[in-house]
């Protein structure tokens, strides 16, 4: 294993490998994740945390879930396809979103449950503004330190 394929210890700083762990679910104001198979770090001191990567997942994440756009003057969310008004109701929505561009970690997928909006125009789906600081916060639990393992 080479040190790009180490992850260090949240507890003492150590490096080692990313094991297969257990799942798990957060839930952060209107949303919902469940991680499907986590990954803690085998510290050789005996530690088992999670590795610290919640930063780089929330970017594959907002990369790969349509999220509306708010306009600077705007009261209302506009579509990020079209820039249509979304005036349809918010309803919730399960959508699973494969984390899988990360070097040196596994592959594997969030589950979300969570609020969305159809644009009337193009029928894309897409997350609320309101709901964008819920799904950031929700999956930095899930990669926080003491989210996994003992």
């Amino acid at each position: 294993m080479t040190a790009t394929d180490e992850h260090p210890c949240a507890s003492c700083g150590r490096f080692g490998p990313l094991v297969a762990g257990a799942g798990r679910e957060r839930t952060h104001g209107t949303v919902a994740a469940l991680l499907e198979a986590g990954w803690i770090v085998a510290c050789p001191a005996g530690h088992r945390r999670s590795p610290d990567i919640g930063a780089a997942v929330v970017a594959e994440v907002h990369e790969r879930l349509p999220v509306a756009e708010r306009r600077r003057l705007g009261r209302v969310d506009r579509c990020t396809t079209c820039a249509g008004e979304l005036s349809m109701p918010p309803r919730r929505t399960e959508r699973a979103v494969p984390i899988a561009d990360l070097p040196g970690v596994p592959v594997t997928t969030i589950r979300f449950d969570l609020p969305s909006t159809r644009c009337p125009s193009c029928s894309t789906d897409q997350v609320p503004t309101r709901s964008i600081e819920d799904v950031r916060q929700v999956v930095l639990a899930l990669f926080a330190p003491d989210a996994g393992g003992a």
